[in-house]
């Protein structure tokens, strides 16, 4: 009988012993994974950061492509040595053929975002003497 008793005593320690142990064991398993986890996500959000940021410069960039769309002037005209003038159209900067009738082009550059000596040179008509010159005027003022 006692050789029972103490064979039961010696099962329940060794199963108690395996529980707490497999309990440590699970803890420290599941706080491994806890800061994998954790891991993971820090690096889903800065995915994701990116990802928003990306789509908000390709919108921006559809946006100025879109306020660039060049009109197709009417007749046999051309933007050669005569040029380009930005003139003001509804508060916001347009480009037009050298004879200031013939838009050659709108731009979504708001007029009162510019230095006042722009604005007003602007005001009067600023002439570009050619597409080099527009085109270094429209990458320094279109956000």
């Amino acid at each position: 009988m006692r050789e029972k008793c103490s064979i039961r005593l010696l099962l329940a320690g060794v199963a108690v012993a395996l529980a707490i142990g497999g309990g440590i064991g699970f803890f420290a398993g599941t706080r491994k994974n806890w800061e994998g986890y954790e891991r993971r996500i820090g690096l889903l959000r800065e995915k994701n950061e990116m990802l928003l940021a990306r789509q908000a410069f390709l919108r921006q960039e559809e946006e100025l492509a879109e306020s660039l769309k060049v009109v197709e002037p009417e007749g046999e005209e051309k933007a050669g040595a005569e040029g380009f003038v930005l003139l003001e159209d509804g508060g916001f900067v347009a480009v037009y053929m050298a004879d200031r009738k013939t838009r050659y082009a709108a731009t979504g550059i708001l007029i009162q975002e510019l230095p006042k000596e722009l604005q007003a040179e602007i005001q009067e008509g600023k002439v570009l003497e050619g597409e080099e010159q527009l085109y270094n005027f429209l990458e320094s003022y279109s956000s």
